[in-house]
């Protein structure tokens, strides 16, 4: 079998230069030389030694030019983290010595700040017992701090912390206007200016401003990781925070980091020249971006800006998509092997961006936010390859319905059957005919809506009904809004709450029908809908009678635990052991049960079918609404999250050994559809290697059709390996014997 090599097809397109860069080519040759020929220890007193030192000041010189630093200190640094500590450690034992100290005492940072900043002051601001009061500057929805609180809340600041441009947006903050209300309302004052993001993008003069402190960082622009300098204003206090051999004029003890000196210095020749520069004039990284961001709205032409000029620098385009989240943008854009960031603080919710919630900025708009991020040394070709490699994906979304187009509705790959679409816990589904095409839609929550809409419409398909198993009281049902969102809202009024239509116990589309079954208790309307195909019973779906790995609630209103009991004796009567049970909560990332799977995890539920005394399990219903009712997250029922584990984690490395040895073992592509339309799987793999494409949307389907044996072994294949080894611990509860994970997915392929 012939080694797994990626193919030029889905060569890389990196636009995250906010977050690293690649180290430019001559700032790569000059830290090898450093490191093979120019070694010496630039303290030593030996001709190496004093070679090494000439070009540690050689840098430190090139530095002082290009940030406009005619005096005060330059001290190389591990990066701007370290730059950050040293500025706010000296700026605070100054502020301690004078007893500037206690609530009373401000430290002031931008609301937009990178975290470095606040999370330092914080934390040196407890461990130097200085106890000051750490308080953010707002700003407005263009990012721009609020200089009527700042010229409030200045006169009791000992430091205030601001940035030259922003790493989220791009947003530049105008230094000489700041400069003159800081030093007018509190000349004494310490004032650190984070510069990252601006070398290089932006015109830099400190020697003419009051900054105290301004950190910079190496691998923000084509330098290597792990070097940095700080410049300190003459005058500021400064108190090392490294000692040892008084390196760096007794600034910074250690020796210094030649190699990565000698990289900055190959930058900072280039940022200098007037010609033949691999750094683009200012006009041009304008028109890469105009380019670019033409090349996003062929993709998305609802896409919103959350930071434009005349307020940014030009390297960085942050926006967001009506209808799409940052993960979902990120999992097409990563597969067509485009690498962009969400630029969000991570959370085990949907990722939200502290920035754009701190300009104010609508919820839809942070949690979808992108930052598409090109370094100030980016080539023509490079921008066009860049441009080409995103207006391809406009094929991608308007065949998967991500976004609705004028192009004919055709029925794509997975548009059929059984699907299950998720938001955090939340469990909405689709069950399409294909042969009819017709749609029914159950327990459609709001953030789903548009995904859902935008499936019917774009595949054309005849909505016969959207339904709810229940009133859910931890979110509102998006039943009506999907209706509108469809343009059905006049023809689906003859229902009941829930959807249902009057009269009727039984809704057909095309091959399936639907059968209501009551089963209150969890809430008293609460139905379940039995799914037949051809007559025979595929899944129920249940709400929150039952969840994967856990039993519903009955304390809320009108909930009952005899009710309850009766309805889950009646779906076990009705659905046997094997039946596929689909709620409408999956909390421990499940994706649904059966009754023999739900008995074997949860002793309170084989008490109930075995119809113990009441006293025996409603006591244990009793201590599980407790519980819940002491959390603070709004749960519908108590789950225990647990999984059993793949059966093991296949290296890439060992991948092709592995499908040697077991060659009967099914790949399984566990990616949405839109992913692998970006980026087939295939394209890693050796040409006899069938790729079967079951999404996790489509997991579910594809048991009910019997496309996965038990028997068979399967390699399950994700972007990183996280959904993978999800679907793995699902298999693998069902029964599935051997179930392998690719470590690191489709990432550690390419």
């Amino acid at each position: 079998m012939s080694s797994i090599k990626p193919l030029s097809s889905l060569s890389e397109v990196y636009l995250d230069n906010n977050a690293t860069t690649p180290v430019l080519a001559v700032a790569a040759e000059a830290a090898m030389h450093t490191m093979q020929s120019s070694f010496g220890n630039p303290s030593s007193s030996h001709t190496t030694g004093i070679k090494a030192k000439a070009e540690l000041e050689k840098t430190r010189a090139l530095a002082r030019k290009l940030i406009g630093a005619t005096s005060g200190d330059i001290v190389f640094t591990s990066g701007a983290t370290e730059g950050i500590q040293t500025s706010i450690v000296s700026a605070l034992l100054a502020a301690r010595a004078k007893g500037q100290v206690g609530a009373d005492t401000l430290l002031l940072y931008c609301s937009t700040e990178h975290k470095a900043v606040p999370e330092s002051l914080k934390h040196w601001n407890h461990v130097l017992q200085v106890n000051a009061t750490v308080q953010a500057i707002p700003v407005d929805q263009n990012g721009i701090i609020d200089y009527e609180f700042l010229r409030t809340a200045l006169p009791k600041a000992v430091m205030v912390c601001t940035m030259a441009a922003n790493n989220e947006t791009g947003v530049i903050q105008d230094l000489a206007k700041l400069e003159k209300l800081i030093r007018d309302t509190n000349p004494d004052v310490f004032w650190m200016v984070d510069c990252v993001q601006a070398l290089g993008k932006m015109a830099l003069n400190i020697a003419k401003t009051s900054i105290d402190y301004a950190p910079f960082s190496g691998h923000k622009l084509y330098a290597p990781k792990g070097i940095g300098f700080l410049y300190v204003r003459d005058g500021s206090p400064y108190q090392p925070f490294i000692a040892g051999g008084g390196q760096e004029s007794g600034l910074r003890s250690g020796t210094e980091n030649l190699p990565g000196i000698a990289a900055l210095q190959a930058i900072f020749t280039e940022l200098t020249k007037t010609t033949d520069s691999a750094f683009q004039t200012e006009a041009t990284l304008w028109r890469y971006r105009d380019n670019l961001l033409k090349a996003l709205r062929t993709v998305f032409p609802a896409l919103v800006l959350n930071s434009d000029q005349p307020f940014i620098v030009p390297t960085t385009l942050n926006f967001s998509v009506p209808g799409f989240y940052s993960k979902d943008i990120m999992d097409l854009f990563d597969a067509a092997g485009i690498r962009v960031s969400s630029g969000s603080a991570c959370s085990s919710k949907v990722p939200s961006s502290f920035v754009l919630d701190a300009m104010g900025l609508e919820a839809w708009r942070s949690q979808g936010a992108i930052r598409l991020s090109f370094g100030p040394a980016m080539t023509e070709q490079e921008c066009q390859q860049a441009c080409q490699r995103i207006a391809q994906l406009a094929d991608v979304v308007c065949k998967h319905c991500l976004v609705l187009t004028d192009a004919t509705p055709t029925l794509e790959l997975h548009a059929h059957g059984l699907i299950q679409l998720k938001h955090e816990a939340l469990c909405s589904y689709i069950i399409i005919c294909q042969d009819t095409r017709q749609a029914v839609v159950i327990d459609p929550v709001l953030p789903l809506a548009s995904r859902i809409a935008n499936i019917v419409m774009g595949q054309d398909l005849d909505l016969v009904a959207v339904l709810d198993t229940h009133l859910h009281q931890d979110h509102q049902s998006a039943r009506c809004a999907l209706l509108m969102l469809a343009g059905l809202v006049d023809e689906k009024q003859n229902v009941d709450n829930l959807g249902w239509p009057l009269q009727q116990n039984t809704i057909v589309a095309g091959q399936y029908r639907l059968e209501k079954l009551n089963t209150p208790g969890h809430t008293p309307e609460a139905i379940s809908i039995l799914m037949f195909k051809q007559d025979q019973l595929q899944a129920a779906f249940v709400g929150d009678v039952l969840l994967p790995g856990g039993i519903g609630r009955t304390d809320l209103a009108g909930g009952s635990m005899t009710e309850l009991a009766s309805s889950i004796r009646l779906l076990a009567q009705k659905l046997g052991q094997d039946c596929l049970i689909l709620s409408s909560h999956d909390y421990a990332q499940r994706f649904f049960t059966t009754f023999a799977q739900a008995c074997a995890q949860q002793p309170l539920l084989a008490q109930l079918l075995q119809q113990l005394p009441a006293e025996q399990w409603q006591s244990e219903l009793r201590a599980q609404a407790i519980k819940l009712q002491q959390v603070s997250t709004y749960f519908c029922g108590l789950v225990e999250v647990s999984y059993a584990d793949a059966t093991d984690v296949i290296a890439p490395e060992n991948m092709a050994a592995f499908l040697q040895s077991k060659p009967n073992a099914k790949v399984i592509d566990v990616r949405e559809p839109h992913e692998q339309s970006a980026g087939a799987l295939s394209l890693y793999l050796p040409s006899n290697v069938l790729v079967n494409e079951i999404p996790l949307s489509k997991l579910a389907d594809a048991l009910i059709n019997a496309e996965l044996k038990p028997e068979q072994p399967l390699l399950l294949v994700c972007r990183s390996g996280n959904r993978s080894l999800v679907a793995c611990k699902i298999l693998s509860t069902m029964g599935f014997a051997e179930v392998y994970n690719l470590k690191g997915g489709t990432a550690l392929l390419s």
